[in-house]
Order: structure tokens, then C-alpha cells, then sequence
């Protein structure tokens, strides 16, 4: 019996579903015929694929199954831009927070051989985890450790052991306006940390905004207890135009609030599966905790991890939690809706991380009706009567059906570097949603198609001061009457 290897495999602990992701097999005999690589879903008694393959010169079988991978997961659903925005004057207290639901999935390897057309497999240990995100063609391992916090512990005299971040980790996103924690300009570095910088986003009131993180943690030096095992929640911070915190909250990440894998806090459960991706509402019109302060210029969404009580610092907090960041700090700008600005129009759209980034446009923005008719010549006397008779009423060319198409094309304020560049990829994007501050369905996120075939990438360096313009249609078409 041959004794099959499995010499690569997709990158762990997690890779993205599109770009390569390898699995190289060697010790075929020449009693066997082919090589076999079987795919299961966690706990599947039945594979989602089986491929065989015959060995190449080198005696191997090199396959990728990326492919394969892609039919695991799907765009981000159930109105995940919308995340804990209501309608109503009642609080969706279940809905701060949610977890995987399509952009993540967890497989299992078979491997083995073929002989006389029968097929002999073992099962491998390693569980493997797929983002729906994408990555370069030449990229054959995701680099996961940016996502994934180094967390350490320090001894205070009195023995216990408080948790320490050492190298922060970014989010699921594809936003590279970033600054440091020593840049913002108030008293942020007083209150709290991010080790890792902190990303900036400017928004409007209406806005609807989400961030999503991968919620594992790598480990080195000194052991943080069991109760270290992923994010331990979020403090909500509002800071007025002095620059001084007025408002501060917390947002367990439990499974109360539509998070986990965590039912109290401090449990210390290791996520797995779906709880290893972590999303929060961010935006002013869903915001997590309340709404905000009259005097809110700016706030922040800061995901932190357990630390025993004693080693808390901040004396105006008795919540078991660290004040530094392990993922980058979320700063968000509340800018003033300008009288002079048109409607406003957001944007959501699938990233290259698998999971949602979100933009508003201000400017210039127009609505386009497509029609397409199908007509037909009609006689007017109707020679299926008494006698001929024609009125002028009658209708010659009549449409029998039509196809109505509702476009738009929507323009940016002036904008950075940083946020061209994010924009980008709401271009290439294939799941795009759309939000409308005014109509009938203001406020609520519908599926667009975004019609701009090609962009030219712009800069400060070379276009000084610029704008982004962008042509999408209604995912479904208007409902037409026929004549």
C-alpha cells in the first residue's frame, strides 16, 4: 500500500478563496493509476468534490483547488450594510454585532490513491478556513499574521497577569487612510492605544457603516489565561472638536449582541467556524451604542481583548478589558451635511478581504431611465368584427412589452489618495449596494450594477485636487405595463 503525502497545502489558518491556494501529493507506485484529493465541508459526511489525477514526471500531483473553494462561500447577505439601523424609534439590540454568514467556510482533506478504478483515502487532520477575498496571481500563501494580533502578558506585583498586545493586527478591509496613535490630534493616546495605527473614515449623519475582523489571536512570551481568545468587545468613544472623550461605551462581543462565540464576558471560548469573522455596526444612523452626543465631532470603534480588573488603567472604567487596541482603533469624522450638497448616495461593495467597505458620495449626481420597446404594427380597423370601422383612436404601432432600466451616475467631493484608492475597488467589485438619502426607499440598501467599465487612476500628485465619478444601474428593472 502506497503511502500517499501530502507535501503542500493551502495556507493556514486561513487563505482567501480567489487566488492560489495548492495541494501537492507524491508516493504513487506504479501499481496505482491515479492520484485522489477529496474536499469536505467540516463535519460533511460527503464531499463537495472529488478530483483525480495522474502523477506527472516528477511522480506528483500538483492541483489547486480554488475552484472548488469558491463555490463555499458567497457575498455578505441579510443586509449586513445595514447592521443595527432600525426604522423605528426601538433599539435592534441583537444586531451590533454578527458573525460569518457565507464569506467563511471550514473544509477537511481526503487523500489517497486510485487502483482498478476504486479509490483508497485517509482523512487529514488540519482544518482548513476559506475567505471569499481575493489575492495576486503570484501570491501562494495570504500573509494572515497582518490579521492577526501577537498578544503577550506582564506580571503586576500583586501576580496577576495583564494582557499586552505586541504587534496589532488590520481589519478585513481595504481602507489605507491610516494614521498613528500619537496623530489624531486629541486626547485619544491618553485614553486608549492602537498599536497598529488607526484608520480614518470620513462620514456624513445618515451614514450606514459596518467593519469586520478576524477574530483569533497568536500568542508569544507569557501566557494570557484562558480567558484570552479573540475579541473581547469594542469601547465606543466620542470626542468633541476640543479633541477631549465626552462619551464612552462598550459593546460585548457576545452572543447577545449578535457576536461570540463568547456568552458572558471573559468566558475564554476559542471561536471556530463562523465566529471567526467579527462585524460591528459603525456608522452615525447605526450606530452601536445609542446614538450621538450633540457634541460628537469625532469617535472611535476600538476592538479590544480581556484583561484581569486590576490591571485596568482607565479609572473611570471597572470593565475587565484592555485599553489598547489589538486591532487598528476605527476613527470616523462626522462631517457637516452641507445645504449646498445634493442627495447623498453610499455605496457598499464586496473587498478584497471577502467582507464590505462603504463610501458616500456628495456631489453632482443624475437619474437615467433606459427604455427599450418592443412594438408592433397594428391595423387599426379590426377585421374580427361586423363591418369595417375605424376610429381615429385606433392605435397603429403599439409596444408590447418594454424594458425600463433605472441608471444613475454620482460624483465625489474632492477626495484623498488614500480614499481613491479605496475606491477602486468598488469599481471592480462584483456585489455592489447602493443607499439613497432621499425617495421612497430612503435609506434602505438596494443591489446596483456598477456600468463603469474602466477607471483612470487618479492622485494628488498629478491631478492636484479631484473627483471620482461613478455610472451604475438598479439591479432590477422597472415594471412595465404593455400597450
Amino acid at each position: 500500500m502506497p503511502n500517499i503525502t501530502l507535501i503542500q497545502s493551502p495556507h493556514r489558518p486561513f487563505n482567501m478563496a480567489y487566488g492560489a491556494n495548492p495541494v501537492s501529493l507524491s508516493g504513487l507506485t506504479i501499481n496505482e493509476d491515479k492520484y485522489v484529493l477529496q474536499v469536505y465541508k467540516l463535519g460533511a459526511v460527503t464531499p463537495v468534490a472529488d478530483i483525480r489525477q495522474s502523477p506527472n514526471k516528477m511522480g506528483r500531483a500538483i492541483f489547486d483547488i480554488q475552484n472548488i473553494l469558491q463555490n463555499l462561500i458567497q457575498p455578505s447577505g441579510d443586509n449586513i450594510d445595514g447592521l443595527h439601523y432600525t426604522f423605528s424609534t426601538l433599539a435592534q439590540v441583537n444586531t451590533r454585532l454578527r458573525i460569518g454568514d457565507g464569506e467563511i467556510s471550514q473544509y477537511q482533506l481526503r487523500i489517497g490513491y486510485e487502483a482498478s478504478g476504486s479509490a483508497t483515502t485517509t482523512l487529514q487532520p488540519n482544518i482548513y478556513t476559506t475567505i471569499g477575498g481575493s489575492q495576486p496571481y503570484w501570491q501562494e500563501q495570504f500573509n494572515t499574521d497582518d490579521y492577526i494580533p501577537l498578544v503577550t502578558a506582564y506580571a503586576l506585583i500583586s501576580g496577576e497577569f495583564c494582557t499586552s498586545v505586541v504587534t496589532g493586527a488590520i481589519p478585513l478591509s481595504d481602507n489605507t487612510w491610516t494614521i498613528e496613535d500619537n496623530q489624531t490630534g486629541d486626547t485619544f493616546l491618553t485614553d486608549y492605544s492602537s498599536p497598529a495605527g488607526i484608520d480614518v473614515h470620513e462620514v456624513y449623519e445618515g451614514d450606514q457603516c459596518t467593519k469586520s475582523f478576524y477574530n483569533a489571536l497568536r500568542y508569544t512570551g507569557n501566557s494570557t489565561g484562558q480567558n484570552v481568545r479573540g475579541i473581547e468587545g469594542y469601547w465606543v468613544a466620542q470626542y468633541n472638536k476640543a479633541g477631549n472623550r465626552i462619551v464612552t461605551s462598550f459593546v460585548n462581543n457576545t452572543q447577545a449582541n449578535g457576536g461570540g462565540p463568547n456568552i458572558t464576558l471573559g468566558q475564554g471560548t476559542t471561536p471556530t467556524s463562523n465566529y471567526l469573522i467579527n462585524t460591528i455596526a459603525t456608522g452615525p444612523a447605526n450606530y452601536p451604542t445609542g446614538t450621538l452626543a450633540a457634541a460628537t465631532d469625532h469617535y472611535y470603534i476600538i476592538p479590544v481583548l480581556w484583561t484581569p480588573l486590576p490591571c485596568v488603567t482607565d479609572p473611570l472604567s471597572q470593565t475587565p478589558v484592555t485599553n489598547q487596541a489589538a486591532w487598528r482603533a476605527q476613527r470616523y469624522n462626522v462631517l457637516p451635511t452641507r445645504c449646498i450638497d445634493y442627495s447623498h448616495i453610499q455605496f457598499a461593495w464586496l473587498n478584497s478581504k471577502g467582507m464590505r467597505d462603504q463610501f458616500t458620495f456628495t456631489k453632482k449626481n443624475e437619474k437615467k431611465v433606459g427604455v427599450k420597446k418592443n412594438n408592433f404594427l397594428k391595423e387599426a380597423a379590426n377585421y374580427n368584427s361586423n363591418t369595417y370601422n375605424v376610429t381615429v383612436q385606433d392605435r397603429g404601432f403599439t409596444t408590447y412589452s418594454q424594458t425600463l432600466t433605472e441608471g444613475y451616475s454620482a460624483d465625489t467631493d474632492y477626495i484623498n489618495d488614500a480614499q481613491a484608492k479605496l475606491l477602486e475597488h468598488l469599481f471592480t467589485s462584483p456585489d455592489v449596494m447602493v443607499r439613497f438619502s432621499d425617495g421612497v426607499l430612503a435609506n434602505h440598501w438596494q443591489p446596483a450594477n456598477v456600468l463603469t467599465a474602466s477607471y483612470v487612476q487618479k492622485t494628488i500628485r498629478k491631478d492636484k485636487m479631484f473627483q471620482y465619478t461613478v455610472n451604475f444601474k438598479i439591479a432590477h428593472n422597472i415594471k412595465s405595463q404593455r400597450g
